[in-house]
């Protein structure tokens, strides 16, 4: 028998480092796949050319030629250009705003988290969201209240408080519609359904819609011209989640109204619509905004398919100029060929013509990335300051709503301050 004498050799620790400095350069490469914010990109690009230099460092100690350092050298130059390639679809563009020269005050609330009426400056609000306004009054869904300022007073409207949540309120004359949600705290379940109030009292206008394991919720809702309930339905069953446009017949000899009639599909995923919202304006239009993709669609009264009204499909940067792209659309609000949008923190406004998107500009509330920066003056707005719009960090989330109050002065409701801002242009 032959006997293996041969000694394995152990491994060179310069080796070890040179693996490890490899995998991280390759790590430090992907990770601006993962993530789209320019600090981080430049951080990871930072760790990336830095391992490569190690990496040839390692590669010269360990095989003393040079020819690693001028190959190490190659491929770091590789390595920027992907990176930069990776950057360009990942990282978004700086946002170009067009800031019109407006101010920001409260309206109405105190800051405290309670159901308490009063003079505007004195009311306070739990969770103030979707807002409609008619005929000098304001309504405020507010958790499991509705709310209504007029003549500088916050009152409560009656509703069936212990039962329900007001998610989202819009007036068809002087008779104030509610999405409502009901809980089922026992079972764990609940469901949408409409309500309304009529001189004081409360009724249900259609059937539930079910939810709970499977939902099939209502995100938003509004009237045509004539009178139409529209609304925007989500089916998020496992394996067919789809979003639906729908609308509720209506009987108008008996006042009563029938099941929803389905209109069309959206042809959007599920998750890119949990937070659309939509409105008519006087013409018959109607607009919605796609959160997830950065878009408003606008559908004629005569035309059977959307059309891209703003914005671009995954371009999600802040853009008022050239082609107008948004971050994450939602909130909408039409009035005398205006469209107001709230887009992640800010409040654009659209300038319609010819059904066509001309103009855009930024009312206020400033970007994420520009709040995170640091480099900017940004302020919250206290009670009885007023701040201008460009400076103004809003903490309000996709649940805030748009409205304008009889002065035509723009309010926006912040469901994370508990209060009701308005927006002031000095014209």
């Amino acid at each position: 028998m032959i006997e293996d004498h041969s000694v394995k050799e152990k491994v060179d620790p310069k080796i070890i480092v040179a693996l490890i400095s490899g995998m991280v350069s390759l790590i430090s490469a992907s990770i601006p796949l993962l993530n789209a914010t320019e600090r981080n990109y430049v951080l990871v690009s930072a760790a990336f050319l830095i391992a490569l230099v190690l990496l040839g460092i390692c590669m010269f100690m360990l095989f003393r030629r040079r020819l690693y350092i001028g190959l190490a050298a190659v491929v770091m130059l590789a390595g920027s250009g992907v990176s930069a390639v990776f950057a360009e679809h990942v990282v978004q563009a700086p946002a170009t705003l067009t800031y019109a020269n407006t101010a920001v005050t409260v309206y109405a609330g105190n800051g405290e988290r309670v159901y308490q009426d009063g003079a505007y400056s004195e009311a306070s609000f739990v969770s103030p969201a979707c807002m409609s306004a008619y005929q000098g009054r304001v309504y405020v869904a507010d958790s499991d209240r509705i709310r209504c300022l007029e003549r500088g007073e916050v009152t409560t409207e009656p509703f069936p408080a212990s039962r329900y949540n007001a998610l989202m309120i819009r007036n068809l004359d002087a008779d104030l519609y509610v999405l409502a949600e009901n809980r089922q705290m026992e079972s764990g379940k609940y469901s949408n359904f409409f309500m309304r109030i009529r001189n004081g009292e409360t009724e249900s206008v259609s059937a539930p819609f079910d939810m709970g394991a499977f939902a099939a919720s209502v995100t938003d809702f509004a009237f045509s011209p004539t009178g139409v309930l529209w609304f925007i339905r989500l089916y998020d069953v496992p394996g067919e989640a789809s979003v639906t446009l729908e609308k509720l017949t209506y009987d108008r000899d008996a006042d009563r109204y029938g099941p929803p009639e389905w209109v069309m599909n959206f042809h959007y995923e599920a998750k890119d619509m949990k937070d659309s919202r939509m409105t008519f304006d006087p013409d018959g239009n109607l607009y919605v905004s796609v959160p997830g993709k950065g878009v408003i669609l606008r559908l004629g009264p005569d035309e059977q398919e959307w059309s891209v009204f703003a914005g671009a499909e995954d371009n999600h940067a802040f853009n008022d100029k050239g082609a107008f792209t948004f971050s994450y659309p939602t909130a909408l609000l039409t009035e005398n060929g205006l469209l107001y949008v709230l887009d992640n923190g800010t409040v654009r406004r659209i300038s319609i013509d010819g059904g066509k998107a001309v103009a855009c500009d930024t009312l206020a509330g400033v970007t994420p990335e520009a709040l995170n920066s640091g480099k900017l003056n940004v302020r919250t707005v206290g009670i009885g300051e007023s701040v201008a719009g460009a400076e103004v960090a809003f903490d309000a989330n996709a649940k805030a709503s748009l409205a304008l109050d009889e002065r035509g002065a723009l309010l926006l409701s912040d469901p994370e301050s508990s209060l009701i801002y308005q927006i002031w242009e000095d014209t």
